[in-house]
């Protein structure tokens, strides 16, 4: 009878140990990665890029093709009420060419957890990162966006760059290789953030054009290491004048060159 009952305890013992290993299986996920994996912080972290910019100014007269380096450099933290960490991150500029003198463009504030990444820059919040980190999932990572937030930088008509907080956020390529610069990240994100335009490439002159695409990159335990914008509108040529088609808007990459 003992034997029985050591018996029966042996089976009940292993079948409440094969139930409890059952349901950690199913709640962990060790390649489900929460977003803050790619866009990893920590005080004294830096990223230096490679920043293209075209800018469309003033009816096609000003237009200006500029190279920056551009570093972005993790200066101290802050911790709210609630117990949430945020990190200050500082973006320095200097000339493309000659020496390497670095002046402050900006400050963004982010903030990691394990369901997004936000980032609040120039007053305006984007939710760069979202959970979970899986193909093909979206998200209105503009949805704390004033209604046309670059008014007073460019005059746009098209209302895929005036209402940027219509914009779906898509995850690409998810844990997939991406090279940028001359090296290659084994484990990525890509972000689509919109992808949208008309009349492009240009088939009609005399009409009304525009072009809206933005995407970012992440690797993991990297940070950033991509992004591509390009956010223009292009105004026909007035008939009977001398004022030819132009473009109102911007266009700028950033490639990154170094981390630590």
């Amino acid at each position: 009878m003992m034997k029985k009952i050591r018996l029966a305890g042996a089976v009940t013992l292993l079948t409440l140990i094969t139930t409890i290993s059952c349901k950690r299986t199913v709640y962990t996920h060790p390649d489900d990665s929460p977003p803050s994996y790619y866009l990893p912080l920590q005080i004294g972290k830096y990223a230096i890029y490679q920043l293209d910019s075209l800018n469309y100014y003033y009816y096609g007269q000003l237009d200006t093709i500029t190279r920056y380096l551009a570093k972005d450099a993790v200066e101290d933290s802050i911790t709210d009420n609630l117990g949430h960490i945020s990190y200050m991150v500082v973006r320095y500029l200097s000339p493309a060419v000659g020496p390497t003198v670095w002046t402050p463009s900006l400050t963004m504030k982010v903030t990691p957890s394990s369901q997004s990444v936000q980032v609040l820059e120039n007053n305006l919040r984007y939710i760069k990162l979202a959970y979970p980190m899986k193909e093909g999932l979206t998200w209105n990572g503009n949805a704390a966006l004033p209604d046309d937030p670059y008014q007073d930088l460019f005059d746009y008509t098209s209302s895929a760059n005036r209402a940027l907080n219509t914009w779906t956020y898509t995850y690409q390529n998810v844990n997939q290789p991406f090279t940028a610069g001359n090296n290659t990240y084994d484990s990525t994100v890509t972000i689509l953030q919109d992808d949208d335009s008309s009349n492009v490439p240009i088939r009609i002159d005399s009409a009304f054009a525009t072009r809206t695409y933005w995407t970012e990159t992440y690797a993991k335990n990297v940070g950033l290491i991509y992004r591509k914008t390009i956010m223009w509108d292009r105004q026909p040529a007035v008939p009977h004048t001398t004022q030819a088609a132009y473009k109102v808007g911007f266009e700028v990459v950033f490639t990154l060159l170094e981390h630590n």
